[in-house]
């Protein structure tokens, strides 16, 4: 990957397995996995009220470290590693994979958009994921993790044009009142 706007250059992505919801997080270097995988793993515990009990990952650099293993230890929670060369073990999350980099190559290449945007195109295609049906299934990944439908109002085109007013200090009398930039993502929790 190219290096993004944030300065990552790589990303790990979790999977819940039941609902399938997605997280994918932008990561400078490797060695940011395991405080990764921590804050999501209390993340998902802290949102629903229970345990995670299992990971499956490709044992790729940083999901193997024994402060990582120790913390599994100390939470309860069984690491379980696929074999070296075999992607297939762990399926559903390669595939997802391999359908996440499709899916932002088509944003960035729709949009026009340069490829060091692959940050926020990935972060807007696993926000859009999140809050869409899948086939064979009458609820959204989000909806089924969190037991509400989720609020799909503040959607936009990825790279549209937005306009954003001005705060009154930085308004001047014949000046637009607006600033007018391009969509490049959501805040996740907020009206942003």
């Amino acid at each position: 990957m190219p290096e993004s706007l944030g300065g990552s250059w790589y990303f790990v992505t979790l999977q819940e397995d039941k609902t399938s919801l997605l997280m994918a997080t932008p990561m400078k270097a490797r060695s940011m996995v395991s405080g990764i995988i921590k804050a999501r793993v209390t993340l998902l515990e802290t949102l629903t009220g229970l345990k995670v009990r299992r990971i499956w990952h490709d044992g790729a650099q940083g999901y193997s470290t024994d402060a990582l293993n120790s913390w599994f230890d100390i939470k309860g929670i069984t690491s379980e590693e696929t074999a070296p060369y075999a992607s297939q073990q762990n399926g559903k999350v390669e595939r997802g994979n391999r359908m996440l980099m499709v899916r932002v190559r088509a944003a960035l290449s729709d949009a026009g958009a340069e490829d060091d945007l692959w940050a926020e195109a990935l972060a807007a295609v696993i926000h859009a994921l999140n809050r869409s049906p899948k086939p064979g299934v009458d609820v959204t990944p989000l909806e089924a993790f969190m037991g509400r439908r989720p609020n799909v109002a503040g959607f936009r085109v990825w790279e549209s044009l937005e306009w954003a007013l001005r705060p009154s200090h930085q308004q001047r009398k014949l000046q637009p009142r607006t600033s007018v930039g391009l969509l490049v993502g959501y805040t996740v929790g907020g009206k942003a």
